[in-house]
C-alpha cells in the first residue's frame, strides 16, 4: 500500500514541479492592516482545532479584511460538524486525482486569487496543501517551516510541543511588528 500512494505523490510531485516552470506572482510584503484580502488555507485535525481557526477569522475580521477559507480533509467524508460554518470551504480526499493533485473548482479559484496573504495554517504536512500554496497567486505567503514548503515568503518554526494556539499567535505577532508594505 505505501508503494502505490508513495508512486501517486512522486507523480503529484512531477505534476506540481511542472506547473512551477512557468508560474510567476507578483510578491509583496503585508500586515494586517495593509493587507485588503486574505486567504487561510488550513488542515483541521479535530472539533478543537477547527474551533481555533474560526476564532483566529473572527481575529482578522477586525481588520476588516475580505477573508476566504479553505480547508484540507485528510479523509474521504467531511465530518457534519465542519458543514455548518459559512464561508469555510473544505474539500477531501474525494477531490483528489490519482496523483494527489486537488481538482475540484473551489481549489482552483483559491489558487487563482492574489490574496495579500496567503495563512497555510496547516500543523502536518499535506501534498494537497503544499500545492495549493505553492501554486497561489498570492503576493505574501505564510507557514510553518518545512522541507518542502520553499515557495513561502515568511516561514514559522514549530517546535513538536507546539499547538495550533502558539502557532496563531507567533503569526499575530510578527505580522503585526511589520509596519510598511515594500515590494522584493
Amino acid at each position: 500500500m505505501n508503494f502505490v500512494r508513495n508512486f501517486k505523490l512522486r507523480s503529484g510531485k512531477r505534476i506540481l514541479t511542472s506547473k512551477l516552470r512557468h508560474f510567476k506572482r507578483n510578491r509583496e510584503t503585508h500586515n494586517f492592516e495593509t493587507a485588503k484580502t486574505a486567504g487561510i488555507l488550513f488542515t483541521p485535525s479535530d472539533q478543537i482545532s477547527f474551533e481555533q481557526i474560526k476564532h483566529f477569522i473572527s481575529y482578522l475580521s477586525h481588520y476588516k479584511l475580505q477573508i476566504f477559507v479553505l480547508g484540507y480533509i485528510d479523509s474521504k467524508i467531511i465530518p457534519e460538524s465542519f458543514l455548518f460554518w459559512k464561508g469555510i470551504n473544505l474539500f477531501s480526499r474525494k477531490e483528489l486525482s490519482w496523483s494527489m493533485v486537488p481538482n475540484c473548482q473551489i481549489v482552483t479559484d483559491f489558487i487563482d486569487k492574489p490574496f495579500d496573504l496567503l495563512l497555510d495554517l496547516s500543523l502536518t504536512d499535506s501534498f494537497p496543501v503544499e500545492y495549493i500554496t505553492r501554486l497561489s497567486k498570492s503576493k505574501f505567503k505564510i507557514g510553518r517551516l518545512t522541507l518542502n514548503h520553499t515557495g513561502l515568503d515568511l516561514m514559522f518554526e514549530i517546535e513538536k510541543e507546539n499547538n495550533l494556539d502558539n502557532y496563531l499567535e507567533h503569526i499575530k505577532n510578527y505580522l503585526n511588528l511589520i509596519k510598511n508594505t515594500s515590494s522584493y
